[in-house]
Parts: C-alpha cells; sequence; structure tokens
C-alpha cells in the first residue's frame, strides 16, 4: 500500500506538471496574441505593424504579468478596442489603466525591442505631422524687438524668478489638450537642458472615479528663439519627442505674460505613432477677456489653419486636491 501511495503521488505530481506546462502554454499564447492586439492598436495607422517573433522573444514575460494584473489587462482590452487610429481612445484608455505593469509592457515592446516595425523600404520621420513654419511660425519678436532665446525661456517660466507655473485655458486635441485642471510648470532643469516642463491632468474614468496623470520632458533650444524641443526619455514607457513654438504671447508687461499660444507636434518613435497639438496656457485657467489679446490669439491660429476645440474645467472644484511636483508651489485656481 505504502508503494502504492508513493506511485499515485509521483504520477499525480507528473500529471500537475503537464498540467501547469500546458496552462502556461496557453497562458503565453494568450499573451502573444493580446500583446500583438495592443501593438496594432497603438501603431496609430496601418503602415507600422507589431513584430510578434520580437514580442514572442523579448516580451513574453511583461504580456504575461500583464494578462494576470487587472488594470494592465483591462488597458490592454481598452485599448486594444480602439482601431487603431482614435488616438483620443487610446490615450483615455492608457490614461485610465495604466501602471508600472503596462508601462514595463510598453518600454520592453517598443523602447528595449522596437518591436513595432515599418514597411520594407518606408522610414518613420518623428515630425510628420508638423505644420510648417511658413503656417504656424514660432514668433521672431517681443514688444517690437527681436525675440532671444534667454527672453523666450523667460516667458515660459513667468520671469527670472517665477514660478513657471500655468494652467491650459483652451486646447486643440482631445487626446492630449482637454483635460480638466491641466497643470504645467516650465522650471530650471539640471544639467545641459536649460527648463524643465511637468504636466500634471485629470483623468475622468468610466466608473466615475478620477486619477491624476503626469509627464516630465527637458526642454532644449531649437535652434531658434520661440521654438523649443520637448524631449521625454519614458513618458508611459515611450519615448516621445515633439516640436514646440510660441506663436503668440502677452506682451503688455515686459516679461511677465499673461497668456501664451502654444503648437506642439512630434511623436513617439517606438509605436511609430505622430501627433500634434496646441493650448493657450493662461495664469488663472481663464481665456483672456480684453479684445485686442483674444485677436492677437485667434489670429495666431487662424494662420496656422487651427481651430482650439475644448475649453478644459479648470474651476475650484474640477481642481480640488490638485497634486504638484515637489519642487513646485502650491497653485493657485479660479
Amino acid at each position: 500500500l505504502k508503494f502504492v501511495f508513493q506511485f499515485l503521488r509521483q504520477a499525480l505530481g507528473a500529471a500537475m506538471r503537464v498540467w501547469l506546462a500546458t496552462q502556461a502554454v496557453m497562458a503565453s499564447q494568450e499573451a502573444l496574441e493580446a500583446g500583438v492586439r495592443l501593438a496594432e492598436a497603438l501603431r496609430g495607422s496601418d503602415a507600422p505593424s507589431p513584430n510578434p517573433f520580437c514580442i514572442a522573444k523579448s516580451c513574453l514575460s511583461n504580456a504575461t504579468k500583464c494578462l494576470v494584473d487587472t488594470d494592465c489587462r483591462k488597458g490592454m482590452m481598452c485599448t486594444a478596442g480602439c482601431g487603431g487610429v482614435n488616438q483620443t481612445c487610446i490615450f483615455q484608455c492608457t490614461s485610465e489603466y495604466e501602471n508600472q505593469v503596462y508601462d514595463d509592457m510598453l518600454r520592453c515592446f517598443f523602447t528595449n525591442h522596437d518591436c513595432m516595425k515599418m514597411p520594407a523600404g518606408e522610414y518613420y520621420d518623428n515630425l510628420a505631422m508638423c505644420r510648417g513654419t511658413d503656417v504656424a511660425p514660432a514668433t521672431t519678436t517681443y514688444r517690437n524687438e527681436s525675440l532671444t532665446e534667454d527672453i523666450a525661456l523667460d516667458l515660459l517660466r513667468r520671469g527670472v524668478n517665477g514660478s513657471g507655473y500655468w494652467l491650459v485655458a483652451k486646447g486643440l486635441s482631445h487626446a492630449y489638450d482637454c483635460f480638466d485642471c491641466q497643470n504645467l510648470w516650465w522650471t530650471p532643469a539640471e544639467g545641459k537642458s536649460p527648463l524643465r516642463y511637468d504636466a500634471i491632468y485629470k483623468i475622468h474614468k468610466p466608473d466615475g472615479g478620477i486619477r491624476w496623470n503626469s509627464a516630465t520632458y527637458d526642454v532644449r533650444h531649437y535652434g531658434e528663439p520661440g521654438r523649443f524641443i520637448f524631449h521625454a526619455a519614458d513618458y508611459g514607457g515611450l519615448v516621445h519627442e515633439e516640436d514646440w513654438r510660441i506663436l503668440a504671447m502677452d506682451e503688455r508687461i515686459h516679461r511677465d505674460p499673461q497668456w501664451i499660444a502654444l503648437y506642439y507636434c512630434g511623436g513617439a518613435e517606438g509605436v511609430k505613432e505622430n501627433y500634434e497639438g496646441s493650448c493657450v496656457v493662461t495664469v488663472d485657467g481663464l481665456m483672456p477677456t480684453d479684445d485686442k489679446e483674444v485677436a492677437k490669439i485667434n489670429a495666431a491660429y487662424k494662420k496656422a489653419g487651427i481651430d482650439l476645440a475644448c475649453t478644459p474645467d479648470n474651476s475650484p472644484e474640477a481642481c480640488a486636491n490638485h497634486p504638484v511636483p515637489p519642487f513646485a508651489a502650491t497653485p493657485v485656481v479660479v
């Protein structure tokens, strides 16, 4: 009887190992398929395509971890349902469910291993969606004199000793510009970049809850005043590179603007995605009421062919309990 039980225990153990191995294979296959569906949804067009062999070889464990993590799995399925071209849907999905597991998976897929591939003979252009400088030029003058790089930096940080704090009062892109209580900071940076850019914005979740998301970029001179390169080394697991331009600004008080009209464009090379946006940033989250200032803003965007589409809610209720970067003072909200 002793030997019978030993045999049964060994047999059951072997059967369990076979079952676990089968489940692992099934889970790996499911993870691979889910990862490919996510990559296809994130590609943003029908030209690039995910390489399943790259995902299977390099990132299968990340995809498997995502499948067993509730938020990551929801984010993956939500994004896969966006159809690959609806950037608003994709950004909303990732903003709602993004966590460290999700970021690690995207970083593995698209940053560490470049699993999104362009068709043979085609190349990704990070600035492909950018409007020409003939229609959307960075301004070159300030208070009837030539704009310099130093003055442009001062305008963004609201003076040499300014807080660099702004609120988005109106925006173009429903995917990127129209979040309620979107607080921005341009502050002096360490290292080679003259400025650091931080954004913290409010996400409304389908279940009625909210979350605050954030982004951090290094800001460098583009080579002409009023134009900058924004670089995020890790924004949600992806590298972002963007061209930002000051289209117009408040010039009534020297180096103390109350609003700035901005245009930006760029992309995330890992997913071969391009995008553009625009926003008017103000010190109180409200659009200017002065007729001359409004006309100045409208003229800049009309020349660029841009129609600002949204007005975020920057009320005290919308901005209640808004987090701030560690270096920033508590923001003033209207």
